[in-house]
């Protein structure tokens, strides 16, 4: 199995990273707010709802945080604790943040959205293979189990969500840099070096979030559009917002930090199902034909032989056990080539440069096989 058939065969694994990074963020955030309650009283500041700066709220919000936080990292009744995050997660979004605006100097609506946006496909998928949910496998209460199968099936299109959400997130940023580029210095800050503020720089990041925000979101050439924001938003967190610190009024080095993650996310598993790059690059209903090709040749060995038995070719390879290539314990390896990479990054499948057919008993290779007809059968073997 190659790099790329691994990464995609264990595409579950994005969800667990993405559930204990944003698990660990809301703990830390909920042990912040108990520290420091000024930092939570500066955040509901803009609120015209004058119960939401009381002690009362503050410490029911360091609660939620805190205890569903910490289930939510550990994958412990992972639906349960993300629906006791909702609520807070929607206030904050149109009690506190919505009447500051969309895209403006502070970004504590984008990243309170963004936030609450996530918890929809981490319930969809729930816990996770890394979970404790996982390793109790003799758990006699389950939140949810009545639903948990139907929820399973959604999981699916989590990932696809989450590309669109961000892809079209990128390009309304995007749009906005163009339109006015002042909104893009205020952003710097009182970062707004004369290089950061260049024009050339401007219309790079506007342009990269534009064009790539639109290739992420359809799905299109996905892993070179996230490589290509990158380096944005390191700039980000590590040249403009490290500076602000953690919980500060505008929320950018928060909300910077997890678009990069987001974007790490993309690089390392690509399109998914519901995009371009799956439907004409990949051309996956060749990928399902060859899933069934044991089957297929399985039944042609089955058939009567065309030629008779004078005209028979030569007996097969076979490897120490006795097993020649049609042998159930025999299963092809697919070897990909330097060329192979290149349509990696783009998230498809490269043309493979050899099939070798090895014993699953014995280890022994049994055969080899670079013949174009082999090569297109096993281009999408796993």
């Amino acid at each position: 199995m190659t790099l790329s058939h691994r990464i995609e065969a264990n595409r579950d694994l994005a969800f667990d990273l993405l559930r204990i990074y944003l698990g660990v963020g809301l703990f830390v955030r909920g042990l912040f707010f108990l520290i420091r309650p000024d930092t939570f009283t500066a955040l509901v500041a803009g609120s015209e709802a004058s119960i939401l700066a009381s002690s009362g709220v503050m410490y029911i919000v360091v609660c939620v945080h805190l205890l569903g936080g910490a289930m939510i990292a550990v994958g412990l009744f992972t639906r349960l604790a993300v629906l006791l995050q909702v609520p807070v997660l929607a206030g904050a979004v149109f009690l506190v943040h919505l009447r500051g605006g969309v895209f403006t100097a502070g970004q504590s609506l984008e990243f309170s959205a963004l936030v609450l946006f996530l918890l929809i496909p981490i319930f969809l998928h729930g816990s996770g293979r890394w979970s404790v949910d996982a390793s109790w496998s003799a758990r006699r209460f389950v939140p949810f189990r009545s639903i948990g199968d139907r929820l399973e099936r959604l999981g699916n299109i989590a990932f696809e969500l989450l590309r669109i959400y961000l892809g079209i997130g990128l390009f309304a940023r995007g749009v906005l840099f163009i339109s006015n580029s002042s909104a893009f210095i205020d952003l710097l800050g009182s970062s707004s070096s004369a290089w950061l503020t260049s024009v050339v720089l401007i219309h790079y990041v506007a342009l990269s979030h534009l064009v790539g925000g639109v290739l992420i979101a359809v799905g299109l050439f996905t892993r070179v559009a996230a490589m290509v924001q990158l380096p944005i938003l390191i700039g980000a967190v590590f040249v403009i917002h490290l500076q602000s610190g953690l919980l500060a009024a505008t929320q950018s080095l928060e909300f910077s930090a997890l678009v990069l993650f987001l974007l790490i996310l993309l690089v390392l598993w690509g399109s998914g199902r519901l995009s371009v790059d799956r439907h004409i690059v990949e051309r996956p209903a060749g990928a399902e034909h060859y899933r069934h090709a044991q089957a297929l040749g399985k039944e042609a060995t089955e058939a009567e032989p065309l030629l008779p038995s004078e005209f028979s070719p030569a007996p097969a390879a076979a490897c120490s056990c006795g097993h020649g290539q049609e042998h159930s314990r025999v299963s092809p390896h697919v070897r990909y080539g330097m060329f192979s990479a290149v349509f990696f990054l783009v998230g498809a499948t490269g043309p493979p440069k050899e099939i070798v057919f090895r014993c699953g008993d014995c280890g022994e290779t049994v055969t080899r096989t670079r013949e174009p007809e082999a090569l297109r059968k096993h281009r999408y073997q796993r």
